[in-house]
């Protein structure tokens, strides 16, 4: 199970909650949400940034409620969005403000600047790894990153397809070890989904396994996970705004040199 599966499978625990929640497919130019969840939308962000619809126009309703925005897959111009276009996709979501409780946002992977602009602009970033050794260095890399641009203390550590709670633990221990002494950073586990013959089975069957094998063992630790995020206030007001914002900003500033 990759971090798409993982993102929607938190959207849709929180969205049968009755939370009101959005799901950003912006894995650009990778985007699968859509395939996971066996809908076939009309449009997606292709036709937003050609300016033929608007991000309302291309929201789809999928399961419990959950909205979401599509992507489009093997898309080269999504791939390669300029700053000022993905500005005003940025600023028009800012509309929905009042609609949502959670905005949940699957970014690619890699540290590209639009990533990191979404990474420092969110309350919380959910880091997922594996135990493999490679998967935790690369998330070492993303804590560095955003230890320097002073973001590192939004991060909560989620360690993916763990073999059993054992493993997950040595993963994340490892991981918050090295970034406590050498980072100076304190990460906050916050769980561990074990591999689970029932997310590839859901997959083969365009369905979702949270929603396909509630009782599963990943559906158990998805639902943990989303029970402990950060509870939201109903005041009409999600802080999208606010968000949209800090990485309009951040996107408007010229890269550091070096």
């Amino acid at each position: 199970m990759g971090k798409t599966n993982l993102a929607l499978g938190l959207a849709l625990a929180l969205a049968k909650a009755k939370y009101r929640v959005l799901l950003w497919d912006a894995d650009l130019g990778l985007a699968n949400v859509d395939i996971i969840l066996g809908i076939v939308p009309k449009y997606n962000l292709t036709h937003v940034l050609k300016g033929e619809r608007s991000i309302r126009e291309v929201l789809i309703e999928g399961p419990a409620g959950l909205r979401v925005i599509p992507g489009g897959s093997g898309i080269e111009e999504i791939a390669n969005v300029e700053p000022l276009v993905l500005t005003k996709i940025l600023r028009e979501m800012a509309a929905l403000d009042s609609k949502l409780d959670y905005l949940f946002i699957d970014t690619g992977a890699g540290i590209t600047r639009q990533v990191l602009a979404v990474a420092l602009a969110a309350t919380e970033v959910m880091l997922v790894t594996t135990p493999e050794p490679t998967a935790l260095t690369d998330a070492y890399g993303m804590i560095k990153v955003l230890k320097n641009h002073r973001g590192a203390h939004r991060i909560k550590l989620i360690v993916n397809m763990a073999k059993n709670e054992r493993e997950g633990e040595a993963a994340a221990e490892k991981l918050v070890r090295v970034a406590r002494q050498f980072l100076g950073v304190e990460l906050k586990v916050v769980g561990y989904v074990p591999y689970d013959r029932a997310v590839p089975d859901a997959v083969k069957k365009n369905q979702h396994y949270y929603l396909a094998s509630p009782h599963a063992p990943a559906s158990l630790s998805t639902l943990k996970i989303a029970s402990s995020l950060g509870k939201i206030k109903k005041d009409g007001n999600s802080g999208l705004k606010d968000f949209v914002e800090q990485v309009v900003s951040f996107l408007q500033k010229k890269p550091r040199e070096g």
